[in-house]
């Protein structure tokens, strides 16, 4: 039987490396699609380690360039010819405004546009896996998201906790809308909330805040729970388009349930980014 191959983005720390070891342990292939750095490098280490496996692959790229995706994505289509799991799992919250590669607000670049980009990238090898799951990582700060079709996608004065929240109901979106438009694949896909946190993705702010959030949050052994529930349990194997709150399924907020809008998102995306939808 062939392995079934996983690949996860920004799986060198919590969550996600939490979820590449498990994925690990279950018999899966896993490919790190992660920054280049000293600690991708220590975290390839220690999920082979904590899995007891060599069934682990190192790929670099970066989030916050389409050029690096798309590169990432034909090095993969070469050493790979399916792929089971896609886990869109990187993120961060940006404390000033920066832009990406390509001239993005970078918070909307890496947790959204990537999550875009890589996906179609990806999606002729996910369309010859097995029971195939994409699953989104989001949070229920897109209550609070706003959606501005410009080419930013973001308004005219820049606010971190604002653009995270915008950034995490244009994944909400992107779920719904790839999901109608994979209707016909036997691909489905989720998006979840994993509970708050804590993680990385507070890595710009000052380390006393980082110890104090990780006082009233959870450990990324929890929140990698959801993810690993939505990635192997057959009980949601059927379900597609979907939002979770950690392991339970819910309904979206009004703000995320325009299926006009979401249409209007999916085209404006393809256009700024040049990135299309590949037809089976």
């Amino acid at each position: 039987m062939d392995k079934k191959i996983g690949v996860i983005t920004g799986c060198n720390s919590g969550i996600g490396k939490i979820t590449a070891i498990e994925l690990a342990k279950k018999g899966y292939e896993i490919v790190m699609l992660v920054r280049e750095s000293e600690k991708s490098n220590a975290a390839f280490a220690e999920i082979k380690q904590a899995s007891k496996t060599d069934s682990v692959k190192l790929m670099f790229v970066d989030l916050a360039s389409l050029a690096s995706i798309k590169t990432a994505a034909e090095s993969i289509k070469k050493e790979y010819s399916k792929i089971d799991i896609l886990i869109n799992n990187a993120g961060l919250v940006k404390r000033k405004e920066e832009k990406s590669a390509d001239g993005f607000e970078m918070t909307i670049a890496v947790n959204y546009l990537a999550t875009y980009a890589l996906t179609n990238h990806l999606l002729p090898l996910l369309r010859n896996g097995e029971n195939v799951r994409i699953i989104n990582l989001t949070s229920e700060l897109y209550k609070s998201g706003k959606v501005y079709l410009n080419p930013q996608f973001s308004p005219e004065k820049f606010s971190g906790d604002k653009a995270y929240a915008n950034s995490k109901l244009l994944v909400s979106y992107f779920t719904k809308e790839l999901a109608n438009k994979l209707s016909s694949d036997s691909i489905t896909v989720n998006c979840v909330h994993p509970g708050v946190i804590g993680t990385d993705v507070f890595r710009e702010y000052p380390r006393w805040f980082g110890k104090l959030v990780n006082l009233f949050v959870s450990k990324p052994a929890d929140g990698a729970k959801p993810t690993i529930y939505l990635a192997t349990s057959g009980t949601v194997e059927n379900l597609t388009g979907k939002y979770f709150y950690k392991m339970k399924q819910k309904q979206t907020a009004a703000v995320a349930n325009d299926m006009a809008l979401a249409t209007k998102i999916w085209e404006h995306t393809e256009n700024i980014t040049q990135v299309n939808f590949q037809e089976r």
